[in-house]
């Protein structure tokens, strides 16, 4: 989620919505504009299933309107693989033209430096880049398709050329064919200019990569987390030491992470305020409530529904009402907004 300090000037009016489970504002939404991607990798079925065509750009840039005037703050660009959505630059210089805030995910290896510079240009103010390990070799696994880390490492540098300091950050997916290449990961997220590192515990969508069993997860908090904490620290790649253990380090955090349990318990107790604050809009323009649902339940469809329906409907007030937690059993699995769900919990 984002704008935690807005909500939290706010923070009257977002309590009250909560209480009466009434919408607040969609401060925060992703969308997957495509469906389609250029890699295989493992852990993802999009390439693995066809889809039917993506919105064209005249509707998206009317949802676009209806978000901003909604009280969008800021639009998260995913797929597939985003950068393969031909109008790409145009899109993201309508939603900067409305005042909204444009980040990305990309695997980078079609950003080539004309095109970083395009993106640049039409808004684009921070970007995720997906690789998965200092060594090429485990990248290429991960990943699916040879030669896919020098790809992503150039369209990284590209990229960094053209943003602005503080806006490129890494993503890297923990599992068990390259936790144990991750101890030299901030060394090279540093030599590539990435402000941040983001380790994100594979979940296990297919059965081609596996997550990290309770030894694994046991051994990488001994010999590679301390590692990652010690050195991404003083590159300033990450502000906390529990930054480098996203499986947790009790034993109650590990028991429930060997288990995919990433949320380590959480959304049994508490609420997540995603639905008053966070919605994904797939490829279709099929609302979910986050990426983590997005095969449903949909909440409505803006084919023929605006945002604005969806948003004061039957569905979301549903949700906001639901009193059994979690939400979904797969909540269980989301470490995706833990840190701003605690923060959004503690308002005073």
């Amino acid at each position: 989620m984002y704008a935690i300090d807005e909500i939290a000037a706010d923070a009257e009016a977002f309590r009250a919505a909560v209480a009466n489970g009434q919408p607040y504002r969609p401060v925060y939404v992703k969308m997957k504009i495509v469906w389609t991607c250029n890699l295989r990798c493992g852990m993802c079925n999009h390439w693995r299933e066809e889809r039917e065509s993506p919105l064209g750009l005249a509707r998206l840039k009317t949802i676009v309107d209806e978000l901003a005037e909604a009280g969008c703050r800021k639009i998260h660009l995913s797929g597939g693989e985003p950068t393969l959505y031909r109008e790409l630059p145009e899109l993201i210089a309508h939603m900067s033209a409305r005042g909204l805030r444009v980040t990305m995910t990309t695997n980078a290896t079609l950003v080539t430096r004309s095109r970083a510079a395009a993106l640049a240009q039409a808004g684009l103010r921070a970007v995720n880049v997906s690789i998965d390990s200092p060594d090429p070799r485990q990248h290429d696994r991960m990943r699916g398709l040879k030669g896919s880390w020098k790809q992503a490492t150039k369209g990284c540098r590209s990229l960094r050329r053209e943003l602005k300091k503080g806006r490129v950050r890494l993503n890297t997916v923990v599992g068990r064919l390259n936790y144990g290449s991750l101890v030299d990961l901030p060394q090279m997220a540093a030599d590539l200019g990435a402000d941040a590192i983001n380790l994100i515990p594979l979940d296990e969508h297919t059965g081609d990569l596996q997550r990290l069993n309770k030894r694994q997860i046991i051994d990488y908090n001994e010999r590679i987390a301390p590692v990652i904490a010690e050195r991404a620290l003083a590159l300033g790649l990450i502000q906390r030491p529990s930054q480098a253990y996203p499986f947790g380090v009790t034993h109650p955090a590990v028991e429930r992470s060997k288990l995919g349990l990433y949320a380590r318990g959480y959304y049994e107790q508490h609420r997540c305020f995603a639905p008053w604050t966070h919605a994904l809009i797939d490829h279709l323009g099929r609302v979910s409530v986050c990426c983590m649902l997005r095969e449903g339940p949909i909440l409505g469809d803006l084919r023929w529904q605006s945002f604005s329906e969806i948003w004061a409907g039957a569905n979301y007030a549903a949700l906001r009402s639901q009193a059994e937690l979690p939400l979904f059993p797969t909540c269980r699995r989301c470490d995706d907004f833990l840190d701003e769900n605690r923060q959004l919990a503690a308002l005073p």
